[in-house]
């Protein structure tokens, strides 16, 4: 159980450490069985299924991912 109780101020970079991580070491249906959150206010809620969701495109093919967002920010294709 993770709990938001008194929790004023949350931010993305939290999330992506705290949670989005776990993406990458577990399916979707173990995190969904394993971790319930409670406690946590509806924009920070949205905040969260937003985490959620890149994440889960993120570990589903990190190099296209990131290819992506190189493209997108006008990188060069070849650099890391």
């Amino acid at each position: 159980m993770l709990s938001f109780h008194n929790i004023t101020t949350l931010t993305s970079a939290f999330l992506n450490a705290a949670i989005g991580q776990l993406y990458g070491l577990f399916t979707e249906n173990q995190i969904r069985s394993l971790l319930k959150v409670q406690g946590i206010q509806p924009d920070d809620l949205a905040l969260l299924k937003r985490v959620v969701e890149t994440a889960k495109q993120y570990f589903k093919n990190p190099q296209k991912f990131n290819q992506a967002v190189r493209e997108t920010l006008g990188g060069d294709s070849d650099d890391a």
